[in-house]
């Protein structure tokens, strides 16, 4: 009885002890659950005083303003040329998710693209196969349409039982009134793609890219609509095109690439033509262009081919390229004198020139590539931004640089490095006087960049290039870049021990493994990700200009790269 006593007086003391035990528990609970609460009250009244604060600073009231949707403000026109840019109707659809008006237009919108060439495997030929497709396809999308955007088909051989279908398709792609139309056709043997004249004669056609095609020479053309017309590796003549120009008034922009048997072009009569590029066209002879609508003119031959080329009237033109061998001194400088609106001008393989002047108000950016002969570019072009030049020497002895923000130079297997540095230090002593310029000297596979602009020390290998950048930002953007593309064994960077941009460079290379997520949004990994291995050594130099506190050094980063 009394150990049944014991055990009572025990027991009970125990299941005290645990209530206790639990009132306490149930105490620190209870304050934790208080404690969190206060909390998520104190964090939901912050959260609601900024969103007041930001209320306020909108519109000074009691309201709330809903977010606009920019996109679907975007005008019908717009919104069907940037889903003509797409390639892949899968990319067409995933985009029309944008916004709801999008959605909608998508259904007003039809782009159709067949290439041959995702239909061949190592295993053959698949023609039959690409037929099929094709076929069914356009049976059950295209039948039900009244019109459609764009029609794309581009083959990589031309048999006759394709021929036969090929000329079904354009017409089905014609007769649904397509604004679009883009033929590409490989030649083969000089095999070309008789185009259909029914093609030549659509009221619809507002786009048309014709590649590795022929024509009958005796059909009329009238495309009354057309705005962009490109013939590229096809036959053509004199009459073909002049038949082009006369049946296409409202073309805008016309590209001959690579065509064959065009002889001499004229043109005067397209008043709304801004654009004309010509790509070694094979026989060409004469271009006499006559037009204040025209704003840019390219024009690229071969060096055995002499082609005359005339722009007389042509005074609102804004950008000019040449490639052209036979282009003398004295034909360049009674041309330039005629374009005193011109921006942008490209010089390439132009080998008779030796020497020419630019003057120019309007001018903005300069290439010349590759002219061989060239000794000497005077230059007076206050508004000039970018200066582009590759060749042997420098040849720009007057220059008027107030502008300039950016100077690219590539030399070339100069056998006299003495004179090229000589040249260039009287170059670069132009640049001293005119702000704070950055200078980047990459040789093989060694890179220096310089944040003061200083004289060249030494020029070790026959291909050198350098380059002015004169922001500071663009410059951050640009050593990436750099690595990215040439992956070179050393980078120098020559600046002050407290520099900001060098700081930037450190913590981008030297701390890259802190940054594992740095391609969590790109399909292919960066260049931190290829850097096997990389040492940094500095070594201490002089003081800066204008300073006796910041030490100028030298800073390598020697890079171990993966293959």
């Amino acid at each position: 009885m009394i150990n049944r006593k014991k055990q009572k007086a025990e027991h009970s003391s125990t299941l005290g002890n645990q209530v206790g035990h639990n009132k306490k528990l149930n105490i620190q609970t209870k304050k934790s659950r208080n404690s969190k609460r206060k909390l998520s009250s104190i964090i939901k009244k912050v959260i609601i005083g900024r969103k007041k604060r930001k209320m306020e600073k909108v519109d000074k009231v009691d309201e709330v303003l809903e977010p606009i949707d920019r996109i679907s403000e975007l005008p019908e026109p717009i919104i069907h040329h940037i889903l003509s840019l797409l390639h892949c109707p899968r990319d067409i659809a995933r985009i029309t998710a944008l916004s709801k008006k999008w959605r909608s237009i998508w259904a007003s919108f039809f782009f159709f693209h067949f290439d041959q060439k995702r239909f061949k495997t190592s295993g053959g030929d698949h023609t039959e196969k690409f037929i099929t497709f094709v076929d069914n396809s356009l049976t059950t999308k295209l039948d039900p349409m009244e019109r459609i955007q764009k029609f794309k088909i581009s083959l990589s051989q031309v048999t006759p039982k394709l021929k036969i279908y090929m000329n079904k398709w354009v017409y089905s792609a014609i007769n649904r009134n397509v604004k679009d139309l883009e033929i590409h056709v490989e030649e083969k043997k000089k095999k070309h793609y008789m185009l259909p004249n029914i093609v030549l004669t659509s009221k619809t056609l507002t786009s048309l890219k014709l590649c590795g095609c022929k024509f009958d020479y005796a059909v009329d053309i009238e495309l009354c609509n057309l705005k962009q017309l490109s013939i590229k590796k096809s036959l053509v003549n004199t009459n073909v095109i002049q038949n082009f120009i006369r049946g296409c008034p409202l073309v805008e922009d016309l590209r001959l690439v690579h065509c064959t048997g065009i002889g001499r072009l004229h043109i005067s009569t397209l008043v709304k033509l801004t654009r004309v590029e010509l790509h070694e066209c094979h026989g060409l002879v004469l271009v006499n262009i006559e037009l204040p609508s025209l704003v840019s003119f390219m024009y690229i031959g071969k060096k055995s081919w002499e082609c005359q080329i005339s722009l007389v009237g042509c005074e609102n033109l804004k950008y000019l390229t040449l490639k052209d061998s036979n282009l003398t001194d004295e034909l360049f400088q009674d041309m330039i004198t005629k374009f005193p609106n011109l921006e942008k001008l490209a010089l390439r393989e132009c080998d008779y020139l030796e020497r020419i002047t630019i003057l120019s108000i309007k001018l903005k950016e300069l290439s010349v590539i590759r002219c061989k002969k060239i000794e000497e570019a005077n230059v007076d072009a206050p508004n000039l931004g970018v200066l582009e030049y590759f060749g042997e020497r420098m040849p720009f002895y007057s220059m008027n640089i107030g502008n300039l923000h950016e100077v690219n130079l590539h030399f070339l297997n100069k056998k006299d490095r003495f004179i090229l540095f000589n040249e260039l230090v009287i170059f670069l002593s132009k640049f001293k006087k005119n702000g704070i310029w950055k200078m980047v000297l990459s040789s093989n596979k060694n890179v220096t960049i310089h944040e003061e602009l200083g004289n060249v020390r030494h020029l070790s290998s026959d291909d050198l290039k350098l380059e002015l950048i004169k922001s500071p930002v663009k410059l951050k953007g640009y050593v990436g870049n750099l690595l990215r593309m040439s992956r070179p064994k050393t980078l120098s960077v020559v600046s002050s021990s407290n520099s900001e941009f060098l700081k930037f460079v450190k913590e981008k290379i030297m701390s890259r493994e802190k940054n594992p997520k740095c391609c969590t949004y790109y399909s292919k990994k960066c260049w931190l990700h290829f850097i096997k291995d990389v040492k940094m050594v500095v070594l201490k130099g002089g003081q800066t200009q204008g300073t006796s506190q910041n030490l100028q050094q030298t800073t390598f980063f020697q890079f171990n790269w993966q293959s």
